[in-house]
């Protein structure tokens, strides 16, 4: 059952609680899944950005890919490669989890 917060915080976005299943599954709220047109069968994209987790259909970041020229998309892919070097490390992990 997903809990909603009929209260605005300060960036003015509503808030729902959602439980997380023994299996590690979510459901998204009805009212998000029309908003976004999510139906049975949409693939979602899943990304972590620092604490935060993001999803995003997977046609919208696939069109983004396209948009981009591909010089664009090599220094992305560089970057990301360079940086998981650095940050991907327990450590990092470590110094980060409480923020």
């Amino acid at each position: 059952m997903t809990e909603t917060f009929n209260k605005h915080n300060l960036t003015g976005l509503i808030m729902d609680i959602i439980p997380v299943s023994s299996r590690g599954q979510i459901v998204i709220p009805e009212h998000i899944r029309k908003k976004y047109h999510i139906k049975k069968g949409t693939r979602l994209v899943l990304q972590e950005r620092g604490a935060a987790l993001v999803l995003k259909k997977e046609i919208d970041v696939e069109k983004m890919l396209r948009a981009m020229s591909a010089e664009d998309r090599d220094w992305l892919l560089l970057v990301e490669q360079s940086l998981a070097k650095e940050w991907n490390t327990p450590e990092e992990d470590a110094a980060w989890k409480d923020l």
